[in-house]
């Protein structure tokens, strides 16, 4: 899920499944549809389960009144034996607690091995049968097609140097997820606070290189990680402090809001997000048509 249109491809699936299951009358086939299985434990992954539970329990359970929403399962698997890898263990057991209490079926150790239409298969042998699955764990790069100069390695990503320039291509800069760059022996994450410093620091070559200076490497500056579960509440570990609870999730409201370009956008994010948060706006509840090849 990169793009708006995948986004809307994914609520229309979810909300298509509700709809269908109003009319199941076979008690297996309904029970598929109203299983939603979201793969990766992430940030990404605990922030968009947290998102769900409350969207399912919210505000569908009262659009679809004649729904067993007993019925509803939502899992949250994760590979590693805790969710939101990376960060301190406080915040990994608050963002499980915080989803169990959500009613989302949380398993750690849960790798996968096979993803069908109907079935996601786990390597303990589990089966879980379903229509929809979500993958928040991971993505390939997207090299520009027919490019046979770029040292391109087997997860789609371009292998970089220290400067974020392309072996023997000096006048060739990579950043962001397409960047396969290591520090400390480990390779940056593909996360945005990454690619923007990446890409400071890619400005700044080529302006070095425009002056006649040699390149300068590129260092990753973790200024910490944020995560939201839900309203009121979200994981944070910024500037080596841990925070939880409703003071967290005003920090990831205001550092979201601070990232933005110009004062009018944070200004209409900040009232339209309010506005969401008091009234809870039932567009989003709209299965909107998209362009025929999706």
């Amino acid at each position: 899920m990169k793009s708006l249109e995948e986004a809307i491809t994914v609520r229309n699936q979810i909300l298509f499944h509700f709809e269908r299951a109003l009319c199941e009358t076979d008690p297996e086939k309904r029970k598929r549809m109203l299983t939603f299985v979201v793969i990766g434990g992430g940030p990404t992954g605990v922030e968009f389960t947290g998102a769900l539970a409350e969207l399912i329990r919210g505000p569908l359970s009262r659009d679809y009144p004649a729904l067993d929403f007993k019925e509803v399962r939502l899992i949250l698997l994760e590979a590693t034996g805790h969710l939101l890898p990376g960060l301190p263990e406080r915040l990994q057991v608050y963002a499980k607690d915080r989803l169990l209490k959500m009613g989302v079926d949380v398993r750690l150790g849960a790798m996968v091995t096979r993803i069908t239409p109907e079935s996601v298969s786990l390597k303990d042998g589990t089966v879980i049968f379903l229509q929809t699955v979500i993958w928040t764990a991971g993505v390939h790069g997207a090299p520009p097609a027919g490019t046979t100069v770029l040292p391109i390695l087997p997860n789609g990503q371009v292998n970089v140097l220290p400067t974020l320039q392309v072996p023997g291509h000096p006048e060739i800069y990579v950043i962001g997820d397409l960047a396969h760059h290591e520090e400390n022996g480990q390779s940056m994450g593909m996360v945005a606070t990454v690619a923007v410093q990446e890409g400071e620091t890619a400005a700044r070559n080529i302006l070095r290189q425009i002056n006649r200076q040699a390149p300068v490497p590129f260092h990753y500056h973790d200024l910490g990680t944020l995560a939201v579960i839900g309203r009121n509440a979200a994981a944070v570990h910024l500037l080596g402090r841990n925070f939880t609870g409703f003071f967290a999730w005003l920090l990831w409201l205001g550092v979201h809001i601070y990232r933005l370009i110009g004062f009018r956008n944070r200004l209409l994010v900040l009232v339209n997000w309010a506005w969401d948060y008091l009234f809870f706006e039932r567009g989003v509840r709209l299965i909107v048509p998209l362009p025929k090849e999706h």
